[in-house]
């Protein structure tokens, strides 16, 4: 049975909530971004923010030119843009060695951001078939994933996915279009607590 003191102390406790309102008033939930976590918000994200200038630096004009490029997200993390131009040969999933001193930046400045994980994620255009570019995108994410590692980064800190072609950021009918879906995105994200093994699709 429930004790009439228990329900009139409940009663003072809303009515004190409506009266002053929500203890955080500027809260707002952010929806997660589709494929990683929406516990990448709030104030461990936000300090990713700061660290997007020094992800930007790393970026040649000439691989500008080409695509590249770091995007703060709204949840706090940050996107960054590899064209499949600038990492790899037609139709392979080897590193080109022309950009390995970019990617070994990456690395330094995940190092010195120590509570930052990567989320890799492989895309293509939609030449060929589905399972095909499936894998390929999937080998493409491991072996920038396989490269980061080499640099010294523990691997529960980088997550690999393919998205095949399911995730165009363009028109495939048209050569530039596909050009801009064949791509990898490495999303950067703080997850101090988070143990659980990487993950792959």
């Amino acid at each position: 049975m429930i004790n009439s003191r228990h329900l009139a102390w409940s009663g003072l406790l809303v009515l004190a909530f409506l009266a002053t309102g929500p203890i955080f008033p500027n809260a707002v939930a952010q929806p997660a971004e589709e494929g990683y976590e929406d516990a990448d918000s709030g104030p461990e994200g936000d300090d990713l923010r700061g660290a997007q200038q020094e992800f930007e630096q790393i970026i040649t004009p000439k691989y500008r030119a080409m695509g590249m490029r770091v995007e703060s997200l709204p949840n706090g993390s940050l996107r960054l843009r590899l064209p499949s131009e600038v990492l790899f040969a037609y139709d392979s999933a080897d590193i080109n060695p022309g950009f390995s001193p970019t990617l070994r930046e990456v690395a330094r400045l995940m190092k010195r951001h120590r509570g930052v994980r990567a989320r890799i994620i492989g895309h293509t255009d939609n030449q060929g078939s589905q399972s095909y570019n499936l894998d390929l995108s999937l080998r493409r994410a491991e072996s920038v994933a396989t490269f980061l590692s080499a640099q010294g980064l523990p691997n529960r800190r980088l997550i690999t996915q393919g998205r095949g072609e399911q995730e165009p950021i363009a028109s495939n009918a048209t050569a530039k279009g596909r050009q801009m879906n064949r791509r990898v995105d490495i999303i950067l994200f703080r997850r101090d607590r988070d143990s659980r093994p990487a993950r792959r699709n």
